[in-house]
This record gives C-alpha cells, structure tokens and sequence, in this order.
C-alpha cells in the first residue's frame, strides 16, 4: 500500500467530516479516488489505531481529537499542511487546546484583551494554575511555518506576555489571579505542525498534540524557559 494512497484518505476524512459527521466509506474512497475495497481496508487500519470509529461497517465516526490527530498524520505523510489547514476550523483548534488545559488543572481565558502603555494587546488563550500563567498564542498554519513566521510568532507572544505581566497588578480580578502572591507569566505557541523549532530565545513553541505533555512538565522545567516573574503585595506587607 503507498503512502500517498493512505496520506488522500485521511485528507478525505477530513474534508468530507468538517461540517458532517454521517459519512459512509464511499464518501472517503471517492473524495480520495481510491477502489472500494482499498479504501475499506484502510479505514479498518484506522480503526483499530482508534483514529476513527467505524460503525454498520461503513458509517465513520470522528471526534475533534481524532480529526487532529488524522491531521497530524495526514502531515507526516506528505500533505500538504495549507491544504489540511483548510479542513480544520479554528473552533477545533481552540476548544481542543482549552479541553487540555482543564483536564491539567489549568482554569482556562480565552480572548483576554487589554491596554497597557496606551497600546492594546489580545491574549488568545490563558491557562491558570496557581502559580503559572500560560500565555498560548494559536496559529493557524502555512507553507512557511516552520521557519521565520514561527520566529516572529514567538517574538510577538513574548511582547504580549510581557505587557500582560506588566499590567496583572492593575487587572488581578480580570486575569482571575486575585490572592496570589507571586506568578511565571509564559509564553507558548501552539500549533498544528511541528516547527523546525522547539524554542524561541526559551518560548516553547508546541504542537498541539504535544500539550498535554508540555503542561505536565512545565513547572519541571521552568527554569529553562522564557517567563516574566511578579510578585503581588498582599494586605499583611502594609501591617
């Protein structure tokens, strides 16, 4: 079996599961032009690697985590990311990111926007859990990723976090920090592909299958990566 024929049906599952979720496998076998019986087979293959779930034989069933997974493979296959990018929304991504934060103990802000030195500065997601402060930009993706963008991404986060640790004395309440005495501001990004970078000047930049992990040994290696340490007086230091 080549690769290529394996890399079109996993990027017909993806676009023919984007808005629908009752699709049979002659769906997949003609978006991928791929023979029936080829197509079967496959889809039995990514059954048993729990990439899909089959059921009457025929019908497929993806969840949102499948779908990225299904993706990511897609990638290592060959496909073209721009081309994959287009069958994943951004809702996914997102709500994807967030589910792993909670399942981490993280308390999750989405679109945090803010001011700071008359500029206005937007975090896309927050992840709390005293006493880190995970600042994740999401990026979408394109044929360039892994190289420059993937720098200039990082180099940006690190502003934003920055302005955001910054301004936290004077927005405890919105940030939901109120009572802490001390936090590590963070700056991530999160995407799809791997970048031919693992950091930026100590900015992780992780793809998202690889959050779960990263968030499991943060704390473990905070040394070794880029934060912004503040220290919040409490009533006591006045007495």
């Amino acid at each position: 079996m080549s690769v290529a024929i394996k890399r079109e049906i996993l990027v017909s599952i993806l676009e023919s599961t984007i808005e629908n979720n009752n699709v049979r496998e002659k769906d997949i076998s003609k978006g991928a032009r791929v023979p029936h019986e080829l197509t079967k087979e496959i889809l039995m293959k990514l059954h048993k690697e729990k990439l899909l779930k089959l059921e009457d034989a025929d019908k497929i069933i993806v969840d949102s985590l499948q779908r990225l997974k299904i993706a990511e493979k897609a990638i290592t296959l060959g496909a073209d990311i721009e081309r994959i990018a287009r069958f994943l929304t951004w809702i996914e991504f997102e709500s994807f990111s967030r589910s792993v934060f909670e399942a981490n103990g993280f308390e999750v802000k989405k679109n945090l926007r803010f001011t700071w030195l008359k500029k206005r500065w937007e975090i896309d997601i927050l992840g709390l859990k005293k006493p880190i402060i995970i600042s994740a930009d999401c990026k979408h993706w394109h044929k360039k990723w892994s190289g420059a963008a993937s720098i200039r991404a990082a180099k940006n986060q690190i502003e934003r976090t920055k302005a955001l640790a910054e301004a936290s004395r004077n927005m405890m309440n919105r940030i939901g920090i109120s009572g802490w005495r001390h936090a590590y501001f963070i700056p991530v990004i999160l995407s799809l592909s791997p970048s031919q970078y693992k950091f930026y000047k100590g900015t992780p930049i992780v793809p998202i299958l690889q959050l779960k992990d990263f968030l499991e040994k943060v704390m473990i290696h905070l040394d070794e990566i880029t934060s912004f340490h503040v220290s919040y007086p409490s009533l006591d230091d006045f007495k």
